[in-house]
């Protein structure tokens, strides 16, 4: 259970993602609820995972962008800064 909170989202890699892609498709939640509960926790739990990490792939690069955007609105600040001075 630890290890599942404690799991690096952010960093899935992606053998692993399609391997879990794989056997998510081939089972259906009803029918792991059926076999076992703490089973179909874990299978949750396992496809939340698999659809953030489709999303990272939309989000990653927005906030990249983010990112070299706030660095240069920080140069452009500092410029005026030192143009009003």
């Amino acid at each position: 259970m630890e290890e599942m909170a404690n799991y690096d989202k952010e960093n899935i890699p992606e053998a692993t993602v399609k391997k879990v892609n794989a056997i998510l498709t081939t089972l259906t939640f009803e029918g792991v609820k059926g076999a076992s509960g703490a089973l179909a926790g874990v299978y949750k739990w396992s496809a939340v995972m698999m659809k953030y990490h489709e999303l990272l792939k939309i989000v990653n690069p927005r906030r990249i962008k983010v990112a070299e955007m706030k660095a240069e609105l920080k140069i452009v600040r500092e410029n005026l800064a030192k143009k009003t001075k």
